[in-house]
Order: C-alpha cells, then sequence, then structure tokens
C-alpha cells in the first residue's frame, strides 16, 4: 500500500516522463529533453526513497516505533552558537578581501562557536534529563569560559578606557576625569557594601549599565579620534628631516627655529631636540664610555682587554651598542658619529642632544654597513676620506674613529 507521499512523487516522476518524450517529439530540443529527463530521474530517486521509508509513517498495530521514530525523540535545545558559526564565517570571508586581522577574528569566532555548538550537541544526547545534561555541558566547558570570558570582557573595557583617555583634550582633563569615575565607582560600592539587603541582580544590573556605559562612550570616542599628540623632536627626526625636506627645514631655519645646518654639525642648542634633555643616565652593563676631556679630547673605556694605542673603537656589525658620553668640557656639546653618504644619497649622522658640563647622555647604534663601505666617501667631521667618526660640533680636536667590521 502507498501512502500518500509516494503516490505524489510517483505521479510526478510520470508527468515528467511523458513531457520529456512529448517534447522531444514536438520541439526535437535536446536541452529541454535532457532537463525533462534529469527531473523524471530526481522525481524517480525521491520516489523509490519514500517508498522504502514508508514516508515515515508507522502501522497503528506496531507500538515499538511509536519510541523509536524521530517523531518521537525530544527536539534539539535552543542554541545561539549556531547563528555565531555563521557570523563568524562571514567575518572569515570579509577577512580574506579586506585585512588580515578581520580574518584572523572570524578563525577565532568560528572555532569558538563550532567548539561550543560541537559540547551542547554532545551533552544534549548524553542522557533524558535535561538538567543532567546541563551539568555534564557546564563541568567540561565552565572551566574555560568563565576565565576567557572575563579576560575578553576586561579587555574590552580597557580597550574602551584608553580611547576615552586618548580623546580627552589633555592630561589634566585625563586625570580629572577619572579621578571622579572613581570617586563614583567607590560611593557606589559603599552603598552596596552598607545594605545587606543588596540583591545579586540589583548589583549585577548596575555592573551590567555602567559596563555597557564605558563601551559605548568608549566607542564614540574612538570613532571621533584622539587628541593631537606632539610629536616628541629628536636629533634623529631633524636629521632625517634636513636630508628628506631641505626646503622645509631651510625655511624653519629662516625664522630661528634651528641651526641652518646638520644638527649633528652644529654645537649650538637646538630648541625642540635639546630641550629638557635627560643628563644623567642610569647604570648599564656592557656600555662603551666616550669622556669629552676638559682639554678637548675624546678618550673612550671599553669591556674587557683592549690592544696597545687601538686606531679606535671597534662594534659588532648589526648589532645593537650603547655608548655613554660623558662631557667633562666647560659648555654644552654633543657627541656626533658621521657614517658618511647612505645608500639614498643622504648624508647619514647620529647625535645625542647637547649635554651640560658633567652631564651624560646615552646614544644607541645599530650599524649595518661595515666601515670600509664608506671608504672613498667624503665626509664632515674628519680631513680624512672613509670610515666612520666620533665628533663634536665645535672642538676641531674631539676626533675619533669608529671600526665596523
Amino acid at each position: 500500500m502507498f501512502t500518500t507521499g509516494s503516490k505524489t512523487l510517483i505521479g510526478a516522476t510520470t508527468l515528467a516522463v511523458i513531457a520529456a518524450i512529448a517534447y522531444g517529439i514536438a520541439q526535437d530540443g535536446v536541452r529541454g529533453t535532457i532537463g525533462l529527463v534529469s527531473a523524471a530521474v530526481a522525481l524517480g530517486a525521491l520516489a523509490a526513497l519514500n517508498v522504502a521509508l514508508r514516508d515515515s509513517n508507522v502501522f497503528v498495530d506496531d507500538p515499538a516505533p511509536v519510541e523509536t521514530t524521530a517523531a518521537a525523540q525530544r527536539p534539539a535545545g535552543k542554541s545561539i552558537w549556531p547563528l555565531g558559526f555563521a557570523f563568524g564565517a562571514v567575518t572569515l570571508v570579509v577577512g580574506l578581501v579586506t585585512y588580515q586581522p578581520i580574518f584572523v577574528i572570524g578563525v577565532v569566532i568560528l572555532m569558538a562557536t563550532g567548539a561550543e555548538w560541537a559540547v551542547q550537541a554532545w551533552a544534549e544526547r548524553a542522557s533524558d534529563d535535561p538538567e543532567w545534561n546541563a551539568a555534564v555541558r557546564g563541568r567540561l566547558t565552565h572551566a574555560l569560559e568563565y576565565p576567557l570570558a572575563g579576560a575578553v570582557g576586561a579587555g574590552i573595557i580597557v580597550f574602551a578606557f584608553s580611547r576615552v583617555m586618548l580623546w580627552l583634550a589633555s592630561k589634566t582633563s585625563t586625570t580629572v576625569a577619572f579621578s571622579v569615575l572613581a570617586t563614583i565607582v567607590l560611593i557606589i560600592g559603599f552603598t552596596f557594601a552598607g545594605r545587606r539587603s543588596a540583591k545579586a541582580g540589583a548589583i549585577g544590573g548596575v555592573l551590567a549599565i555602567g559596563g555597557i556605559a564605558i563601551v559605548a562612550v568608549g566607542t564614540a570616542a574612538g570613532l571621533d579620534g584622539q587628541r593631537d599628540i606632539p610629536v616628541f623632536e629628536t636629533t634623529s627626526l631633524w636629521m632625517h628631516e634636513a636630508n628628506a625636506h631641505p626646503e622645509e627645514y631651510a625655511e624653519g631655519a629662516e625664522k630661528g627655529k634651528h641651526p641652518e645646518g646638520f644638527i649633528c654639525e652644529s654645537p649650538e642648542k637646538f630648541p625642540e631636540a635639546d630641550k629638557k634633555a635627560s643628563q644623567t643616565v642610569s647604570l648599564k652593563a656592557n656600555v662603551v664610555t666616550i669622556v669629552l676631556t676638559p682639554e678637548g679630547e675624546l678618550a673612550f673605556d671599553v669591556p674587557g682587554a683592549t690592544e696597545e694605542n687601538p686606531a679606535g673603537i671597534t662594534i659588532p656589525r648589526s648589532n645593537p651598542t650603547n655608548f655613554i658620553f660623558k662631557n667633562e668640557f666647560d659648555d654644552d656639546r654633543r657627541l656626533s658619529v658621521d657614517f658618511g653618504i647612505d645608500d639614498d644619497g643622504f648624508r647619514d649622522m647620529e647625535c645625542t642632544p647637547l649635554v651640560e658640563e658633567t652631564g651624560s647622555q646615552v646614544l644607541t647604534l645599530t650599524v649595518g654597513r661595515p666601515s670600509f663601505a664608506a671608504m672613498g666617501v667624503e665626509n664632515g667631521s674628519t680631513d680624512d676620506a672613509g670610515d666612520y667618526w666620533f665628533f663634536v660640533p665645535g672642538v676641531d680636536t674631539a676626533k675619533l674613529r669608529l671600526l665596523v667590521p
């Protein structure tokens, strides 16, 4: 005996076969005939499958399928993880054609929601008791979910705080704003602590409202942009400006903002770079000490044993080396090092800010080219062409060779 669904599919299959034959004879069309034949084959397969499964119907006198059929099973519980999994997949695809961080976020969302989805599906089939299944899932996942959720929540709050701090107009306003916020949090904490009858729901609601407010304000501040933070002027920055933008540098020199030449060749005070420069340094290990003596000469001390009457200071290539420059001269002076002309045709120099008498300053150098690469290249620190040289602008006798093998 055929079921209603089987009869419908068998009839549709027969109709498709008749239509294919009629279309092929009347129209002599290959594509239309192939399409109708394909439809007849598909409908025939569905009809055969439906006949075999009897349209998922059971006999009235057979009580066993009533308990084993799919319709008799408890339906799966509601879950948000499929939606999260789909969101992660969309984020991953968007990241493929936009930015790598978005792709990474999509992968993380996909893996996290997929794992949660799989665990929930497994736990729902652990037993017939929903409460027991929920307890099984909790023992497996809560040890990871709670710390990760706390870390993510704290990270979002901290990031929102940082956007607000960068958005405020000044450091003073930032200090005032967060002092007021800390006071409000303290007052709320004392209020709840003084009320023994405070409910957990009320506390949780206040915390949730506060968190949402912080995230909302942080999002708005981040979209509006951070305040203008002035760039800290350094000697390296002004050397780059003099090389890369000579016209703008010359205009600044005419206005008296800085010397006309390179800062590393000038004994004058550079208002931006030499302003409030540190004149003391902390103790450092494995450093080279260079001293400008009262006689106007450069003396040096390197770690470890040294050869007698060395030609200069030798440092390793492509590794950072710290130099401490001590000024024992009777005037403010800076220590400069001349590397000649770089690959871009710019004058390559590094220097410290002006160091007052008895003061000191750190200079860190990472030299990528050996010193013999400068052979034959004119530089301003010495009459000889080639090699690298330490020198002190304004003190002609203060010169020291720098060797980089």
